[in-house]
């Protein structure tokens, strides 16, 4: 059995990505070190027959915690002017025009879009996208350069893509 293999955010890109059309607004995160965790939840309904197990179905969907956190040691913003995590997270200041990936007259939303390096080659190995994320609290050090962010997805799983065979 092989091991599952280890994600360092050290050989990740982390982006915020908005819904602005035809080209989406990106902030880069590059971290030294830090975790992102996400959480699937699954609702069965377990039926009994005269007190005895009988039958399971599954039962309504929950949507996906996402959570990241680190120190980081580079912020890009493919905008128009620089804007910071706190900005793009919550709509406001040089963000306030940015759309959401969220359905209209839903609180604003954006995509988590991890690119994994593992080979630290320059290829994208894998893609993973949290779409329709809302942050629930936002917490960081500026003086340590470290960002904590907690949220939930409107989505019971990621999307993966592999670009190649590992």
């Amino acid at each position: 059995m092989t091991a599952p293999a280890v994600i360092d955010l050290k050989e990740c890109t982390l982006f915020l990505v908005d819904g602005t059309t035809p080209t989406a607004n990106e902030l880069e995160f590059k971290f030294d070190e830090g975790n992102l965790t996400y959480s699937i939840k699954r609702n069965i309904e377990y039926r009994k027959d005269r007190g005895l197990l009988d039958e399971t179905r599954e039962g309504d969907e929950e949507p996906m915690d996402v959570s990241f956190d680190g120190r980081f040691s580079a912020v890009t913003s493919y905008s128009g002017e620089d804007v910071t995590a706190q900005e793009f997270l919550q709509q406001i200041g040089a963000a306030s025009a940015y759309e959401s990936t969220g359905g209209a007259c839903q609180p604003y939303a954006i995509d988590l879009r991890l690119e994994i390096d593992r080979d630290c080659d320059g290829v994208v190995d894998e893609i993973i996208t949290f779409t329709e994320f809302r942050f629930e609290e936002i917490g960081g050090d500026f003086k340590a350069g470290t960002i904590s962010v907690t949220g939930k997805c409107n989505v019971v799983r990621p999307s993966s893509v592999r670009t190649t065979v590992a």
